[in-house]
C-alpha cells in the first residue's frame, strides 16, 4: 500500500498526452491545440468604418458648422468600391464597410442630417476618428495562440475570423467502462430483495461525458470471471482507457484483480492509504491505461476524481490535471481515526467549508449535496472548528 502522494506521482509518471489529429473548427470545442497559431491575415483585413455615418475628408470640415457636402453614394459591409472621394463630397457608410480612398474620418450619423442628395455635418471630429485600421489588432504572421490552448467557443470564433477552418489538436481518449456486480439492477426495473440499483454506471459514465469524452462504451457484468474476461478483451481492442467498477477488492467474488493477474496487466499501484477508496488499482496493458475502482458508490467517485480524472486530463493535454485546491476555514470540527488520508464530502461557501452528514462509502446522498472534498491528513485525529483545511473543488 502506498500514500496518496506516491500514487499521484506514479500517475503523472505513467501517463502521456495522446497523438495529434486534425479537427474541423465546428468539431473542435473542448480539445487542446497541439500547435502554435500564426495569423494568415491582418486583422482587420482592410481599413473600415467603426460606425454608421458618412466617410468624408477632414479638409472639407473647416470653419463654421454645419457644413454641406454632396452624397456621392453609399458603401455597406461586404461591398468594395474602388473609388476616390474628391473635395466637397461624402459617402454614406455602414459599420464594417471599407473606407473609400481620399476620406480620413467617419462622422457618426447622429451628428448629420440628410437633405436629398446632400448631408449636413453638424459636429467636427478628430482626424481618423471612427476608423478601424488594417492590421491594428493583429498583423499577418503574428503568433496569436500557443500550443496547449483549450478550444472554447471564443477561441474557435477567433480562429474562424482569421479564416482558419481546421486545427491540429490532441486526440481525446476512447473510454470503456465495465461495471461488475451480480447484485446490481438497472434503474427503472423492479427491485428484488438483496439487489441494489446500479449507480456507478450512471455516475462514472456521466463524469466521463462531463469531461468531454466523445467515445464511451459501457457494459455491465455479473460476478462471473469468464464474462468479465470477455468484456475486457473487447475493451482492449478499441479503447485507450479501461475503467472497472467493482471487483477489485479481495472478496470471494471479486474477479477483476484475478483477471489482471491472469492476462498480465502491469500493476503500477494497488491500494492507497486513503478513505474511502483504498482498493484503487492502476495499471497498463498493451499500451492501454487500466483503472479498477471500488464498487461502493462514494469510493468509486472519490477514486475517479482523484485518479481517473487527472489521468484523462493529462491524456487530453489539459493542465492542471488534478482538482483545484483551496485552503478554507472549517465551520465544524472533524474527528478522524487517522492512518489514512480521509476525503470527506463538504460544502464550501466563500472562504469556509462545512463537512456534511452521512460520510459512509455507500451513502451517495451527501455527495449529491457537496461541492468539494475536505482532505483530512492521515496523521490528524482532530481538526478544530476555525482551523484551515485543504479542500478539493469538484467539477460543477
Amino acid at each position: 500500500m502506498i500514500t496518496v502522494k506516491q500514487a499521484k506521482d506514479l500517475l503523472i509518471k505513467n501517463i502521456n498526452s495522446l497523438e495529434p489529429i486534425s479537427k474541423n473548427l465546428l468539431e473542435a470545442v473542448g480539445y487542446v491545440m497541439e500547435e502554435d497559431i500564426f495569423s494568415p491575415i491582418d486583422l482587420p483585413p482592410f481599413t473600415c468604418s467603426a460606425m454608421d455615418g458618412y466617410a468624408i475628408r477632414s479638409s472639407d470640415v473647416r470653419g463654421k458648422l454645419p457644413i454641406k457636402l454632396k452624397i456621392k453614394g453609399e458603401i455597406k459591409a461586404g461591398d468594395f468600391k474602388n473609388i476616390t472621394v474628391g473635395e466637397g463630397y461624402a459617402f454614406k457608410i455602414f459599420t464594417g464597410a471599407p473606407i473609400p480612398f481620399g476620406t480620413d474620418y467617419v462622422v457618426m450619423q447622429e451628428y448629420t442630417q440628410q437633405e436629398d442628395d446632400f448631408v449636413l455635418i453638424k459636429k467636427n471630429f478628430s482626424k481618423y476618428e471612427n476608423i478601424r485600421w488594417k492590421g491594428e489588432e493583429i498583423r499577418k504572421g503574428q503568433k496569436v495562440l500557443s500550443r496547449g490552448t483549450v478550444l472554447n467557443p471564443v477561441v474557435i470564433g477567433f480562429l474562424a475570423i482569421m479564416g482558419i477552418d481546421k486545427v491540429k489538436v490532441i486526440r481525446k481518449p476512447n473510454a470503456y467502462l465495465i461495471v461488475t456486480g451480480s447484485e446490481l439492477v438497472i434503474p427503472g426495473t423492479p427491485l428484488k430483495l438483496g439487489k441494489v440499483y446500479d449507480s456507478n454506471s450512471f455516475s462514472i459514465y456521466s463524469a466521463l461525458k462531463d469531461m468531454g469524452i466523445e467515445r464511451i462504451s459501457m457494459v455491465r457484468r455479473g460476478d462471473d470471471f469468464r464474462a468479465i474476461h470477455k468484456a475486457f478483451e473487447k475493451a482492449i481492442a478499441g479503447s485507450d482507457v479501461i475503467i472497472f467498477s467493482g471487483g477489485v477488492s479481495v472478496g470471494k467474488y471479486d474477479f477483476v484483480r484475478e483477471l489482471f493477474e491472469k492476462v498480465g496487466v502491469e500493476t503500477i499501484f494497488y491500494k492507497v492509504e486513503q478513505k474511502p477508496g483504498k482498493p484503487i488499482y492502476f495499471g497498463r496493458y498493451k499500451g492501454k491505461i487500466i483503472f479498477g475502482l471500488p464498487g461502493n458508490p462514494v469510493s468509486s467517485l472519490v477514486c475517479f476524481y482523484g485518479y481517473v480524472y487527472p489521468a484523462i486530463r493529462k491524456m487530453m493535454g489539459l493542465y492542471p490535471i488534478f482538482l483545484e485546491e483551496k485552503t478554507l476555514s472549517l465551520l465544524k470540527e472533524i474527528r478522524n481515526k487517522g492512518g489514512k488520508v480521509n476525503f470527506l464530502r463538504g460544502m464550501f461557501y466563500s472562504n469556509t467549508v462545512m463537512p456534511l452528514k452521512y460520510q459512509s462509502s455507500h451513502m451517495l446522498s451527501s455527495f449529491a449535496k457537496s461541492n468539494c472534498l475536505i482532505v483530512v491528513p492521515r496523521n490528524r485525529k482532530l481538526l478544530k472548528k476555525g482551523e484551515k483545511v485543504k479542500v478539493q473543488i469538484l467539477p460543477m
